[in-house]
């Protein structure tokens, strides 16, 4: 069953600050944003955030809030398991990974799907799971692993 959580107006507040503020210190240091689709790199960058401060308020975490420039990599630990969070705006959206990915990066991926303030968590994944040579596929901007909603792992309450 899909998990769904709603940052309040004070936490977009935060998520917006920090995505200007990670975007401004990622590009000032040439650190490229992996994206895999057409929207802008702040866009991704901010859909990033929201996705990762509303899992970590589910799961009650605390948020990576530095500001340091990074790229890629596990975006919080869950029972000493790391977890890599990746959203996307569309509700029939997959769960997708560049393929620089490899199962050393993350042990689990979370996809999240955001509407507004809205984000639903629909299923995760182990990294050997997603990152297996039969999900690549072509979205039109090179191989990609991608795992429909239907095949992803539910969450248990």
């Amino acid at each position: 069953m899909p998990y769904s959580i709603e940052l309040d107006s004070s936490e977009m507040v935060v998520v917006h600050l920090l995505a200007s503020m990670r975007h401004a210190m990622n590009r000032s240091h040439s650190v490229n944003n992996s994206k895999i689709g057409p929207q802008s790199d702040h866009q991704t960058d901010l859909d990033g955030l929201v996705a990762e401060f509303a899992f970590c308020k589910w799961k009650n975490l605390w948020p990576d809030m530095s500001i340091s420039p990074r790229s890629g990599g596990a975006d919080c630990v869950v029972n000493g398991r790391t977890v890599d969070i990746k959203s996307t705006r569309r509700p029939d959206g997959r769960l997708l990974a560049v393929t620089s990915k490899n199962v050393k990066h993350s042990d689990i991926y979370v996809l999240a799907i955001i509407q507004d303030n809205k984000v639903t968590f629909p299923g995760w994944a182990f990294s050997d799971e997603l990152l297996d040579e039969s999900n690549l596929i072509d979205l039109g901007h090179g191989p990609t692993y991608a795992m429909s909603q239907s095949r992803l792992r539910p969450f248990k309450t």
